[in-house]
């Protein structure tokens, strides 16, 4: 008996959600059509899970429009494909708390508590120009290209993705994902951070800042080049094969009859070039 409640009370949640969510969209049959998301889905105090259905393919947060999504809201597609994409043409605000994340994902699986994320695939958020994303406490499930941005105007904090490979940053580069489990931290693509790299602001003091660094490594006249390098160890080389010449005792000469117990010629041509060595 008890093990049948278990099945039945899952089964009620999932109907209940669907119920609740009728009047946000009317297109489960003609896929076609699009949804508008509400300015607000959810309660900023409200605690535990409340699932959101998005019955269309396309669902849009208007030019002009702000859509705040609270804690503990579990966005999902009805009929979920790859197709099915939330496209954010205004401004969309994910406001999960440490204690109870807001989830996207392309549907929703029954468990013995009651529902979680699902694993059916979906096509993730687009962020159309202009656009602008903050995301914070917010899971992502099974959107293998979670972010499509072409907007520079994201913000992702303390954010999971579980079955993604990457998201599309404005300069169309790949921001390449573990597919089992991701987390962004701090990614801020309005101060060119892409997770983990301090800012300008967070650097010690006096240490060199971007900018200067590059500057340093400029091959600038008068700074180090790899020409410039070569000529230096060049010029070493020389100065050690010199030094060592001059270090070795004169050969004794062959001729007994020769008085010339002087430096061999070998030893004269390399005092010729002058480096500045004391006198023997």
């Amino acid at each position: 008996m008890i093990r049948t409640i278990r099945f039945i009370v899952p089964a009620l949640f999932l109907l209940a959600a669907a119920a609740g969510d009728v009047g946000a969209a009317s297109c489960l049959e003609n896929r076609d059509f699009y949804q508008s998301l509400p300015t607000v889905i959810g309660k900023e105090d409200q605690v535990g899970k409340f699932p959101f259905a998005l019955n269309c393919d396309t669902v849009f947060v208007r030019k002009g429009v702000t859509t705040v999504v609270y804690p503990g809201t579990m966005l999902y597609f009805a009929q979920p494909t790859l197709n099915s994409v939330i496209k954010v043409e205004g401004t969309l605000i994910i406001k999960g708390t440490k204690n109870s994340y807001v989830s996207i994902s392309g549907s929703l699986d029954s468990n013995r508590n009651g529902v979680e994320a699902g694993r059916r695939a979906w096509g993730g958020i687009e962020v159309s120009e202009g656009g602008r994303l903050e995301m914070e406490y917010a899971g992502v499930m099974k959107a293998p290209t979670p972010i499509t941005a072409f907007s520079f105007q994201v913000k992702i904090i303390n954010c999971w993705f579980k079955g993604s490979s990457g998201m599309i940053l404005p300069d169309g580069s790949l921001y390449a994902m573990e597919s089992n489990w991701h987390a962004i931290n701090n990614m801020d693509l309005t101060k060119g951070n892409t997770d983990r790299k301090a800012s300008e602001a967070d650097r010690p003091d006096g240490a060199l800042s971007t900018k200067e660094k590059e500057a340093l490594l400029d091959k600038s006249p008068g700074f180090w080049t790899w020409k410039k390098a070569a000529g230096g160890v060049a010029a070493l080389a020389v100065v050690g094969v010199g030094t060592a010449v001059l270090m070795t005792p004169p050969e004794k000469n062959k001729n007994p009859g020769d008085g010339n117990h002087g430096p061999t010629a070998k030893t004269a041509g390399v005092d010729e070039l002058n480096f500045g060595l004391p006198p023997r």
